[in-house]
């Protein structure tokens, strides 16, 4: 009785999602191959980086923060089904240094809090494979095709510190640095197709972006690199 019970609520559950799925199968794009391109344009949030460490006799515990900086980028992407698709993204973010604060102690002493102003510029370059669900197929709801995603890939990250300021003195500095890291994401959004043009879509998409940016040297460590991007974007279906 039991297994009867559990067939006739599956059978129940598979007609009602029936029709959702069918009308989501009839509703791709006119005139699509499943594949489409697209553009985006925003800004990234960058969280603050921790760094701790002991150098030369001192120790600091503290965190580097950024300024909110520019975001844009490319996708090239292919449904696979009505509701799953494959889309590399190549996003291009850029942000200037803020600050490192927190707290150091020279040789065991007490600790004093340190705030420094800083002049230079993160530039990243990050290439990465998504997969994208699309739960209610191209036409969505009201128009609207809410989609969650999540892909790997890599950034390319390029540093430059010109100067800092302490208590109101500031100084010279002449650093710059590249590297490379496994990078991450995840993915939410939504696209409103245009009337008359069902090709063209316009939207509006978050991501969590992070890089493995952890490292240790001279004594000195750094954490991850987080960033949430906030996109608006212009897509054409083929």
């Amino acid at each position: 009785m039991r297994r009867l019970f559990q067939c006739a609520a599956i059978a129940t559950l598979l007609a009602g999602v029936a029709p959702v799925v069918a009308e989501a199968q009839q509703t791709m794009p006119l005139g699509t191959s499943g594949l489409y391109v697209g553009v985006d344009v925003g800004a990234i949030v960058p969280q603050s980086m921790s760094v701790h460490g002991t150098s030369a006799g001192l120790t600091f515990n503290g965190d580097l923060d950024f300024d909110t900086g520019v975001a844009s980028g490319v996708t090239l992407g292919f449904h696979v089904s009505p509701v799953i698709a494959i889309e590399g993204n190549f996003e291009y973010a850029g942000f200037d240094l803020h600050s490192l604060s927190g707290t150091a102690s020279v040789s065991g002493g007490a600790n004093s809090s340190v705030n420094a102003s800083l002049q230079g510029r993160f530039n990243t370059y990050n290439g990465l494979v998504n997969a994208i669900w699309t739960p209610l197929g191209p036409a969505g709801r009201y128009g609207i095709s809410p989609y969650i995603g999540a892909g790997v890939g890599f950034s390319h990250m390029n540093e430059t510190l010109s100067a800092f300021t302490v208590a109101g003195t500031t100084f010279p500095a002449s650093f710059s640095g590249d590297e490379t890291d496994f990078a991450a994401n995840g993915i939410i959004g939504a696209d409103f197709p245009i009337p008359g043009l069902p090709q063209l879509n316009l939207g509006a998409r978050y991501r969590m972006l992070f890089v493995n940016t952890g490292a240790s040297n001279s004594g000195i460590s750094n954490g991850n690199f987080f960033g949430h991007v906030f996109t608006a974007n212009a897509t054409w279906h083929f």
